[in-house]
């Protein structure tokens, strides 16, 4: 169970994953030793999974939409592979409710995410998938 230092070390982590274990320690109150073995053990425990380079696509040429998708017979596990082949899904969820899964796509061009769609086409039991176009950002705490 984390207590507060874990939560404060994962904060500073999620803000900036470049920050140094002298940096943490001095922003939590704990030595550096402490920091390390803090971090360590939340890594062993996969309370972080990992360090990771965010992008963003350019605001002149880039589009982002959200795409629900409906299975007859739900197949999420059949098209994991399929998911994870397309670099610009960022976000992957299987959700409750009236759809299956629901994917973040942040393509280059409309020209991509049309092409990203019409590969979807071919999925396997696919039965439905309605895009939702992002206008604009309103909060990105990635």
């Amino acid at each position: 169970m984390a207590d507060h230092y874990d939560q404060k070390i994962l904060a500073l982590l999620v803000e900036d994953a470049r920050l140094s274990v002298s940096d943490i320690s001095r922003q939590v109150s704990l030595s550096r030793s402490a920091v390390t073995e803090r971090i360590r053990r939340m890594e062993e425990s996969r309370t972080i999974t990992g360090y990771h380079a965010h992008t963003s696509v350019s605001k002149e040429d880039g589009v982002t939409a959200y795409l629900a998708l409906t299975f007859r017979p739900l197949s999420c596990d059949l098209v994991q592979p399929l998911i994870e082949a397309i670099p610009e899904i960022k976000l992957a969820h299987s959700i409750s409710g009236d759809l299956d899964l629901l994917l973040l796509v942040q393509a280059h061009s409309m020209a991509r995410l049309n092409a990203i769609r019409s590969e979807m086409d071919g999925w396997p039991n696919l039965n439905k998938i309605v895009t939702h176009m992002c206008l604009a950002n309103r909060l990105d705490r990635w």
